[in-house]
């Protein structure tokens, strides 16, 4: 049987996804800013096994996650630093991943929030540079709607007196 070849290459993209949502941009801002909350629906439970979060959200802040989905699955890890911060209008990042301590993306991702109606509309768009052959730009905008479907879901559980 032969062996696979490594292919060493650095393939970059770009994509762009928008999510409206019927809450307040102040509401759906400070979700990314909250440790707490952003743990419920940023890669979290019940569908992943987190074994670290840190979060310092200010500019030169950096946030560090890792985990898996449960079962066996590799590890990964998720570290990012937050380059640009606008209260409500907007956040800049970059982040690197890892699948079992080999890095295979590194990424710059732009966040716009906006008000849209009652409710209000994130616009994020995403630098990607897939690293040696790992180039599933279609899981990667997956991954980024479901986080923010989960973010729209994890907005409905918060009590009145939050929103």
């Amino acid at each position: 049987m032969t062996q696979p070849v490594l292919i060493r290459a650095a393939k970059p993209e770009t994509f762009t996804v928008e999510r409206d949502y019927a809450h307040p941009v102040s509401l759906v801002f400070w979700a990314f800013t909250d440790l707490e909350a952003k743990q419920m629906w940023y890669g979290g439970k019940p569908k992943w096994e987190v074994t670290h979060h840190t979060l310092d959200f200010t500019v030169g802040g950096w946030e560090k996650w890792r985990g898996r989905p449960h079962g066996d699955a590799p590890w990964m890890t998720n570290d990012g630093l937050y380059l640009d911060i606008l209260p409500d209008e907007r956040i800049i990042h970059q982040y690197t991943m890892t699948m079992d301590g080999k890095l295979f993306t590194v990424s710059q991702q732009v966040l716009e929030f906006a008000s849209k109606g009652s409710g209000s509309n994130i616009r994020l768009t995403e630098q990607i540079l897939f690293i040696d052959g790992v180039d599933h730009l279609e899981d990667r905008i997956d991954g980024t709607q479901g986080m923010l479907n989960s973010l729209n879901a994890h907005l409905y559980t918060l009590p009145e007196k939050k929103k």
